[in-house]
């Protein structure tokens, strides 16, 4: 039986947050610790009045008996929290004031492209981000989402 590498909550939130001060998002950075309430990521763009909001999900750990279905509930769990803190009243146009992420590590990548329907990330201006065991991130907007789903 071939033991699976977990990565947890604060290594792909770690990551991300890497990744985003590396590509301009790195003014009024906000990462919440672990059990705290809110977004997992707030972070501000250096250069543009938009924010990017992103929620952060690890892998299962060992002791748990069925990790698909614990992934599955997870990955649920982040689209959830994503959507209802969606900010809509925005006076300029809603896609452009804020961006919205959710963030797995790559063992849920199987489970995002099955479930994720990239228009849907096109209205909302969600992206989907997955981190491997060496902290490597890929960011997937909804054109490579549609393109990865066919």
């Amino acid at each position: 039986m071939k033991k699976r590498k977990i990565i947890t909550e604060p290594f792909v939130q770690k990551s991300v947050v890497k990744y985003l001060r590396e590509d301009g998002w790195s003014s009024n950075l906000v990462s919440k610790k672990l059990r705290s309430q809110g977004v997992d990521i707030k972070v501000k763009n250096n250069k543009y009045a938009r924010y990017f909001l992103i929620e952060v999900k690890g892998d299962p750990g060992p002791s748990v008996k069925s990790p698909g279905g614990s992934i599955s509930s997870s990955f649920n769990s982040a689209v959830g929290q994503i959507i209802s803190r969606m900010h809509t009243k925005r006076k300029a146009r809603y896609k452009y004031g804020y961006k919205y992420g959710i963030a797995f590590p790559i063992s849920f990548k199987r489970k995002a492209l099955k479930n994720l329907p990239f228009d849907v990330c096109d209205k909302l201006n969600l992206y989907v981000f997955f981190v491997n065991a060496r902290g490597f991130v890929e960011k997937l907007d909804y054109k490579m989402l549609k393109k990865l789903q066919k």
